[in-house]
């Protein structure tokens, strides 16, 4: 998955593929034997993310945009330091 469709789905109506998206976010957060201490913080930073869930759902609530854009950020730096 792309972080365009991360976010596509993070940002749909019906909850199931918010909670995959998510669920997607968690799965990268699984670390290497000897990951970098870089890797491990943000996989950390992610971790805590995550654990929150999914916050109320509005989009036109600029707090729910801003979770959005977080997720994906958090996805798109997993995904260049998992490289």
């Amino acid at each position: 998955m792309d972080s365009s469709t991360l976010r596509e789905r993070l940002m749909a109506p019906e909850p199931m593929p918010r909670v995959t998206a998510l669920h997607a976010l968690e799965g990268e957060l699984e670390l290497e034997q000897g990951a970098s201490p870089a890797r491990v913080a943000l996989a950390n930073a992610a971790a805590r993310f995550v654990e929150r869930g999914i916050p109320y759902y509005s989009l036109q609530d600029p707090h729910y945009r801003a979770w959005v854009s977080k997720a994906v950020s958090y996805w798109e730096r997993l995904q260049q330091s998992g490289r």
